[in-house]
């Protein structure tokens, strides 16, 4: 019994057993990470402090207009100024011009639908 009882503490402690001895559930596999493809299709909300492939698409698609922009997936603060000088040159004005990539700016960006 006793071989059983330091068993149980070693599964515990393991994370194996729950609390009431039943089996853990397994951790969740992280969700994949999109596609550029899926940037594309779903036009995410990006905004500084942000990260990741469709930062990079996003970076990429400014350096593809000739806005020169560092494609390293980190929406920092020449990212905020590569989206304002895109946002500027497709004709938006006043606060418009902020450095969010909400749905004007992506439809800018990928349909060539300035203003």
């Amino acid at each position: 019994m006793k071989q059983v009882r330091i068993l149980v503490v070693a599964l515990l402690s393991a994370g194996v057993l729950g609390g009431a001895g039943m089996l853990a559930p397994a951790a969740a596999a992280p969700a994949p990470a999109p596609s550029a493809a899926g940037c594309a299709q779903t036009r995410p909300f990006l905004s500084q402090g942000d990260r990741g492939t469709c930062v990079r698409y996003l970076q990429q698609k400014l350096t593809d207009q000739g806005i020169r922009t560092a494609v390293d997936g980190i929406f920092g603060s020449g990212t905020t100024k590569s989206v304002k000088t895109f946002q500027y040159a497709c004709g938006y004005r006043g606060h418009d011009v902020d450095g969010l990539v909400g749905p004007r700016t992506w439809a800018g960006l990928l349909d060539h639908a300035c203003v």
